[in-house]
């Protein structure tokens, strides 16, 4: 190891791999007593042919404030049963990922910069290993940008679970996806900004066994694919709930894909979102079903997208949303509960008619020209919602009016907050 590299050991055993080079690798060896803790910090680990670090075992290891770039595969790889905290620290330009979990007992990424990396910026990989069950993966405050694939990546076996957090991060001008699971993931992504991504902002792609699903109070815009993607997956606790979607190149969500899905594979509730801007060309619904999955659209807001509003394959599971000026139809009617047939088809996918409770109007939003779609106390969307108790939202802090659930991302119980 080169001087000037500065590490603080405690009570843990070394072993250095690759003489010429910064690489460093940590193991469990047999017959040792238990140690408790290493702590790498402010090092440069770069140009190695491998991994700049690899780690194994199951003592705990805390890597800060270091530079990791420039090394043959991986920046960081984190082994079986490894528990691993990475905060801190610059990733780039290494060769596959800039963080690769393969079979750790868990790890926690925070407050890093993980960027311009050959492969996605953090790769998740989980086989049917039985001695641990369940990886769980944090990854919190982040800025994952401009990698060669997916910002971040799951890939587990059918028969490996992956317990996924993604909470407070900034995903963007990856050349993929921004977040992309699959299989049995269990994806809790809550507070990011995901835009600019080369396809989707979130996809949960096909899968043996589907993603379940909690994605809400994010922001997920300008990607050049659907906002949010769910070819397989189903509800987690909450579904998707209080998402601003806005100005993505497809659909703004989009259930399914154009094939025939197996109905058990995706079943999801998507509520309370405010979406607005969506598509171009010949594509782009607020929301599109193109599943045969049980999908309910309702308390939405969706509004100025390019063909249609919300499009789905059997013309049911929408109620109580407010559609206006999607397909290029401005405002036409003066009360929102009575509007031509021709308008409703255009706001609906050419469905014949609208859903129960569903409204065709002006949300009277604060500024969208600068993509403020907060609601004007005057807005027909305040207490116009479902009346159930889950989303009734007296009590949250951003809806107004009655305890009726407003329309919208700042209706019901997870109201998105202001930033």
């Amino acid at each position: 190891m080169e001087s000037g590299c500065k590490i603080l050991v405690l009570e843990i055993i070394f072993i250095l791999i690759g003489l010429a080079t910064n690489s460093l690798a940590m193991d469990d060896i047999p017959g040792k007593r238990k140690h408790d803790l290493v702590i790498i910090e402010d090092n440069e680990l770069y140009q190695n042919n491998l991994c700049g670090i690899r780690i194994r075992g199951s003592i705990p290891v805390t890597i800060k404030a270091c530079q990791i770039r420039s090394n043959g595969m991986t920046g960081i790889r984190s082994d079986k049963h490894s528990q691993v905290t990475v905060a801190g620290c610059n990733i780039f330009q290494n060769s596959t990922a800039g963080i690769n979990v393969r079979d750790a007992a868990g790890i926690t990424i925070e407050n890093n910069r993980i960027y311009r990396n050959k492969k996605a910026g953090v790769v998740i990989w989980k086989s049917r290993e039985k001695e641990i069950p369940v990886l769980e993966v944090k990854i919190a405050n982040n800025r994952i940008y401009n990698n060669d694939m997916a910002g971040i990546r799951t890939m587990p076996q059918p028969d490996g679970k992956v317990d996924l957090s993604i909470v407070g991060n900034s995903i963007y001008q990856n050349k993929k996806a921004g977040v992309r699971v699959e299989n049995n993931t269990k994806l809790t992504a809550k507070g990011n900004s995901i835009y600019d991504n080369g396809t989707a902002g979130i996809v949960s792609y096909v899968s043996t066994i589907p993603p379940k699903l909690d994605i809400y109070q994010n922001r997920v815009s300008f990607n050049r694919g659907p906002g949010i993607h769910i070819v397989n997956g189903v509800k987690g606790h909450i579904g998707i709930r209080n998402n601003w979607v806005y100005n993505n190149q497809f659909s703004g969500i989009l259930c399914g894909i154009l094939t025939s899905i197996d109905t058990r594979l995706l079943n999801l509730e998507i509520i309370n979102n405010t979406v607005v801007s969506n598509g171009s060309g010949k594509q782009g619904a607020g929301i599109r079903d193109e599943s045969k999955g049980k999908i309910i659209i309702m308390n939405n807001i969706v509004a100025y997208n390019y063909v249609t509003g919300i499009m789905t394959k059997r013309c049911k599971g929408y109620s109580y949303n407010l559609l206006f000026a999607n397909g290029d139809v401005g405002n036409c009617c003066d009360d929102p509960n009575a509007s031509p047939c021709w308008v409703e088809r255009i706001q609906l996918g050419g469905c014949p008619e609208k859903g129960k409770g569903d409204i065709i109007c002006d949300p009277l939003f604060v500024d969208p020209d600068r993509y403020n779609f907060y609601l004007q106390d005057e807005s027909p969307a305040i207490d116009a919602g479902k009346e159930i108790t889950i989303c009734n939202d007296m009590h949250f802090f951003l809806s107004t009016g009655t305890s009726r659930n407003d329309m919208g991302a700042t209706g019901g119980p997870y109201a998105c907050e202001k930033r």
